[in-house]
């Protein structure tokens, strides 16, 4: 198994951090990870815990899509998602402690495990995985940084 933990403090709430990675995660993903090249509904209505959605993915240069559901949404605190697929078991979940009214800190820890043939691919994965965290990561803080704050959202952008 693979595991990935980073930490990344933002200028933003923990309640507008959560709206971006959490509330509207289906909105805001592909503009943090370039390997996720679209998001489809599964659940209607809000995400939340047991929503579930199809990721297609583009990695190495193969399109794959791989079904994932919300395991945890807990809004200003943490969310939680699960992507099985035949290659790899991958779970993530980001975790928001507030530092003060302008700021939090954004733990996302990785569990990645390789089935079937991409075991053997896994010394490959261990390495590669910090530097691709780190990106994804640092993406994301871009993106919650630069959202609007939900107190200046107008009404119809809930």
């Amino acid at each position: 198994m693979i595991t990935y933990a980073t930490t990344k403090r933002v200028n933003r709430s923990a309640a507008d951090a959560f709206d971006v990675i959490g509330t509207h995660v289906y909105d805001n993903h592909l503009k943090w990870e370039a390997e996720v090249l679209n998001i489809r509904r599964i659940t209607p209505g809000p995400v939340g815990q047991g929503s579930r959605a199809v990721m297609v993915r583009r990695d190495y240069g193969r399109r794959s899509e791989v079904v994932y559901e919300v395991t945890e949404f807990e809004p200003d605190r943490s969310i939680a998602f699960h992507h099985p697929s035949a290659a790899l078991d991958f779970n993530i979940r980001f975790e928001l402690t507030p530092i003060d009214e302008a700021a939090c800190d954004v733990r996302v820890d990785v569990r990645a495990e390789p089935q079937g043939w991409a075991r053997l691919l896994e010394p490959v994965m261990r390495r590669a995985m910090p530097k691709q965290a780190e990106r994804i990561t640092t993406a994301m803080a871009g993106v919650i940084e630069e959202a609007p704050q939900r107190s200046m959202r107008s009404e119809g952008e809930a």
